[in-house]
């Protein structure tokens, strides 16, 4: 179709901007973001959409779109965010032949009056809905709606804007207190993480249901951490020990974090008396390889030597790196499958951060590690090679007796773990 020829450049803007009206989103609430495009001189509204937050993603997906819809303006200007890919936009210039101008984002500058009048008409179509919720399900309802949609969020400045208006809306909510608390503590805001972790947790006890995981058992898990972070173990080790008073069947694992903190404040008898009280209440608990190296360094200042070996080999197992860290010896390479997280390189490197002093102080038990490393590292090579052949193996996943040969892979690394036990 031939369109006729225009008289003026014609150029569009696309921009955004958050509400504050909780809006439904599932059986949850958020606060959208309104992704827009606007004629740039006339400002014209041409196209919007709401969306959770700000995605690159949505915002292509809104211009092509557009372009299909209204045409294509000779000129379309696009904020230059940092997180965004400049190479999809200029993908975009190429197919539709567009030129693509990025502008720098500051939000500072005032707003022209025609943006302004339509980011009021965009928001008016929110927040009448938005009223109607919050007359017919409370407040409350909607708090605890905002909280439970921080799972599908990326940014922490959009997680923090659906923390905030939960705690308008429901002052002291035990389940936003404790997030926001937590992201306190992610950013290291250790005595604003500490307050809210308290608050959440003495406003959330009432609540707690022995056996399940709640905000209660956050609260105290955050207590442990922040405690930790701050550098009063023995406060973290007494937070802990009441966490798993509260909670035996302990969701966050705090079991494995407490005699670790012990070794490191010196207290030796103490740790050597929760790992046989450890032994008596969690039989047949999984193995974490750090606590393992714990058990095996208090087995051996006992002098029992035999037990600390079996214990250091199953943490051997169970993480192929920490060993060699914490001898600043060479390492696997990190491409070897892994059974969980537990297993994998991060794991042995944030271990050594927070606990390679322990083995650092004593030189006897270094030596020992040294000594049984050596000669388990036939049988953990083995095993390297057999898990490095297990990751190149996961990307056959078309191999037509892929289960068969699997279980294959499986039984002899079961196999291999045997002889580590003998």
């Amino acid at each position: 179709m031939i369109q006729p020829l225009r008289a003026t450049r014609e150029t569009w803007r696309l921009d955004w901007f958050d509400l504050d009206s909780p809006t439904p989103f599932g059986s949850m609430f958020i606060l959208p973001t309104c992704l827009y495009v606007i004629h740039r001189y006339t400002g014209m509204l041409i196209g919007y959409e709401f969306i959770r937050e700000l995605d690159q993603r949505r915002a292509e997906m809104l211009v092509h779109r557009l372009f299909q819809e209204r045409g294509i303006p000779d000129e379309i200007q696009i904020p230059d965010l940092e997180e965004w890919d400049e190479s999809v936009w200029q993908g975009l210039s190429r197919e539709y032949h567009c030129e693509v101008q990025l502008l720098d984002n500051d939000r500072g500058e005032a707003e022209p009056t025609q943006q302004e009048a339509i980011r009021q008409r965009l928001d008016s179509m929110i927040a009448g809905s938005a009223q109607t919720f919050l007359t017919s399900l409370g407040p409350k309802a909607i708090a605890q709606g905002l909280v439970q949609a921080l799972k599908h969020l990326r940014s922490i400045d959009k997680k923090r804007a659906l923390l905030a208006k939960a705690l308008e809306l429901s002052e002291n909510l035990p389940e936003a207190m404790v997030e926001l608390a937590d992201l306190e503590l992610q950013d290291g805001n250790l005595d604003s993480a500490a307050e809210k972790f308290a608050n959440a947790a003495a406003d959330s006890a009432a609540f707690h249901v022995p056996g399940e995981s709640s905000c209660y058992i956050r609260a105290l898990h955050g207590q442990v951490l922040t405690a930790w972070q701050r550098g009063d173990l023995v406060q973290a080790i007494q937070m802990g020990e009441h966490l798993l008073s509260a909670n035996p069947v302990d969701h966050p694992g705090v079991r494995f974090l407490i005699p670790l903190l012990q070794l490191l404040t010196g207290q030796i008898d103490e740790s050597q008396e929760y790992f046989s009280w450890y032994q008596k209440h969690y039989p047949n608990d999984i193995e974490d390889p750090g606590f393992q190296f714990a058990w095996a360094l208090s087995l051996f200042d006992r002098d029992e030597e035999k037990a600390a070996a079996e214990k250091y080999r199953r943490g051997m197992i169970q993480n192929l790196y920490l060993a060699p860290l914490l001898l600043d010896i060479p390492e696997p390479a990190p491409d070897i499958w892994q059974h969980n997280d537990r297993g994998d390189i991060q794991y042995a490197a944030d271990f050594l951060n927070s606990f390679g002093l322990i083995w650092e102080r004593d030189a006897a038990a270094v030596r020992f590690l040294r000594e049984l490393y050596a000669d388990s590292s036939a049988l953990l090579e083995q095993l390297i090679v057999l898990r490095r052949k297990m990751a190149e193996f996961q990307d056959h996943r078309y191999e037509p007796k892929h289960r068969e040969i699997w279980q294959q892979l499986i039984e002899q690394e079961q196999a291999l773990i045997k002889q580590n036990d003998k």
